[in-house]
């Protein structure tokens, strides 16, 4: 692990794409990283190697901050990794965001908190993601009534009814009762 991650500005023209970046940045992508870029700035080093500064990750922000016309910009060297390191390093640095999701309930009070900023500059559909936490609504709002539901089931079927009670169980809300006559 390198100690001490030095930050050097080196000019745009001198920066190397990495010919093989399987990460993918269409147009749009690079347009909406741009307006991130315009909005909050340029935070976010890139990370070079070698004496030709190959950009081993943040190939769609050199991009974006082109069509800004920045001159300048903010790298690290992860020179200390091996050329088999750099390689695999691409791959994680690419992969490990989308790993998962949001936790739908702080992004559900985030962007509540937030409803008056404007994202569709960054590609970002604040309906999509409000209709995704529909859940979270539900479950905030807390409603004063809850429905029940009387289910019959053949005991004489007993490993699969389990079955079936322990995947309803897991559904949020759901409380299950269980009487015998």
């Amino acid at each position: 692990m390198n100690e001490e991650l030095k930050i050097e500005y080196i000019d745009t023209n001198l920066l190397m794409h990495y010919s093989s970046n399987s990460k993918i940045h269409t147009r749009e992508q690079i347009e909406h990283i741009a307006n991130s870029i315009r909005e909050f700035g340029f935070n976010d080093p890139l990370g070079i190697a070698g004496k030709n500064n190959v950009v081993l990750e943040g190939n769609g922000r050199v991009e974006a901050a082109k069509m800004l016309g920045i001159k300048k910009l903010p790298c690290v060297r992860l020179d200390h990794l091996t050329t088999e390191e750099q390689q695999a390093y691409v791959i994680a640095h690419n992969s490990t965001n989308l790993e998962t999701g949001f936790d739908d309930g702080i992004l559900y009070k985030e962007l509540k908190k937030l409803q008056n900023f404007d994202f569709t500059d960054f590609g970002i559909d604040i309906d999509k993601y409000l209709k995704t936490c529909v859940r979270v609504q539900r479950r905030l709002l807390k409603p004063i009534e809850k429905v029940h539901y009387l289910i019959s089931l053949d005991i004489n079927k007993n490993d699969q009814m389990l079955k079936i009670i322990n995947d309803i169980k897991k559904i949020e809300g759901v409380e299950i009762e269980s009487t015998s006559n």
